[in-house]
Formats: C-alpha cells, structure tokens, sequence
C-alpha cells in the first residue's frame, strides 16, 4: 500500500487515476463498516470499490490476490501478478503518461526505490475452514459441529493440529470454552507467519503463543505481539512471527478465548536488502 499511496500522490494530478478494488476473501470482509475502518486505519487516501459480487473480478478474468491492471483507452496495457515490480510498474505509469501528454515533464519527480531481498520458498498459505483447510486430527474434520479433538503430537506433516473444544465451519475454525489447556498448532518453516482472525465477542480478547516450546519472544513477536500475546480487536491480518533469517519450527496459539475465529495463515519467505 506504500507503494500505491505514493503513486497517487504523485500522478494523480497529471492523469493517473488509481482505483484500489476488494474482491472479498471472507464474509466479513464484505462488510463496509469493516472496510471503512481498514481504509481510516491504514489512511488510504486513493478511491476503493468494494466488489462483492465479484463483478469487476470477473470482468478483467483475474484469479490472483493481488494483481495491478493499468487500463488506456478502455484496453488493458499494463498486467502485474502478485506483488513486487514496483519499478518496473512505476515506469510503466511515467511512460503512459508521457505517451498521453508528451510535454508532461517528470524529470524532477524521483521513482520509487524498490528493496532487494533474499527470498526462499515458505510454508504455503493455509486455511482453516474446512472448505479449503487441513488438520492432522485423527477423523479430519468434524464439520459444523462443536467437538472435542485430541492432538496427536506428530508434527512432522504441514497442516493445523486442534486440542480441545473446536467448532469448524467452512470458512474459518472457532474455538469454544475457556479451556486453558486448549492450543493449537502449526508447524511452518518461513521469515514471518500471519494470521487472519476475528472474533464473536465486542470486546478485544487475548490469546498467547509459543514458539518451539517456549514464550515468544520479541526479537521474533511480529508486529502485533505483544508480552507473548496477541490481542484481536477488529477482523483482520495479524502479523504474529517475524524473523531476520529463514526459520523452522512449531507456533502454538494458546489460552484461547471462547469465540476466537481463525480463518487463514500466510508466510512471507523474503528477507529485505537495503
């Protein structure tokens, strides 16, 4: 988001419009309300269309979160999967731009400086949910229905191992009771690990985490840890795992609250070079 803020700061006023689009992953996130909030909290400033029924998705045939499109005259000219190739689409806006309006001087406007980075392949994206997800119980999952499931201790296999009272639906898995002895989890091997939650209560609620047996610790708490602990205020990503280099190993979510929804887990496998 950086990247696109400072491109509309820059071009929007000589031609470039930015139109940012979510294309909802999970109910909640179709809720304006949750959107808005996103959009003040991260102080995006460029125009954001909430595409729920996923119209405009389909009509530019696009099956990737995220994806740049740059559109002149009503045709696609410029296509980027993923993120990444911030320069490389930077210039790509300069040289339209210059195209449209060759008077159009941009010699004084710096480009952006896009970080190298060392990247090696992590733990692919996970979910919960039954829907798309995968846990090592014994029996998989017990769908739409509250259970109790019995770890079995083996994390030699990627997935999501339960221990407790569990309610699994199709997009997200949600923990029932205050049972202290209650965890789970997920071994991985990546630079930082994310988490996308919410919850059923109105209130912030609190869960701890371990890392290879132990409390994690701030040199590798992500950004939203905090004494060893998570705290899920509004349904979003949290950062939970940040790391200097490449590491392996066993995250346990524990003291869970009742309610707590866990929808999806990403890994990010690239260390920044300045």
């Amino acid at each position: 988001m950086p990247y696109l803020e400072d491109w509309h700061e820059k071009y929007s006023d000589k031609g470039f419009t930015l139109i940012g689009v979510h294309s909802p992953e999970f109910d909640f996130e179709r809720e304006p309300d949750n959107i808005r909030w996103t959009i003040n909290h991260y102080g995006i400033t460029y125009p954001v269309v909430l595409d729920n029924h996923f119209k405009i998705w389909h009509a530019y045939a696009n099956a990737y979160w995220p994806r740049k499109y740059m559109v002149l005259n009503g045709g696609i000219v410029y296509d980027h999967i993923g993120e990444g190739a911030y320069l490389e689409t930077e210039l790509q806006i300069r040289g339209f731009l210059q195209e449209i309006n060759p008077d159009l001087d941009l010699s004084d406007m710096p480009v952006v400086k896009e970080k190298r980075a060392i990247c090696q392949m992590p733990t692919p994206e996970g979910y919960a949910g039954y829907s798309r997800g995968r846990i090592n119980n014994p029996g998989g999952y017990r769908r739409m229905e509250e259970s109790t499931y019995e770890d079995p201790g083996d994390y030699r296999s990627p997935g999501l191992y339960l221990q407790g009272r569990w309610l699994a639906e199709r997009q997200y898995l949600e923990h029932i009771g205050t049972n202290k002895d209650d965890y789970l989890v997920l071994p991985f091997e990546a630079v930082s690990v994310n988490l996308v939650m919410t919850s059923r209560s109105p209130e912030p609620v609190r869960l701890g985490l371990e890392f290879n047996g132990k409390p994690l610790t701030d040199e590798i708490g992500g950004d939203d840890v905090r004494d060893s602990s998570v705290t899920v205020v509004e349904p979003r990503m949290y950062n939970l795992f940040r790391a200097d280099e490449f590491s392996s190993g066993i995250l346990k979510l524990k003291d869970l609250p009742d309610g707590i929804r866990l929808y999806a887990f990403s890994f990010g496998g690239c260390i920044g070079v300045a």
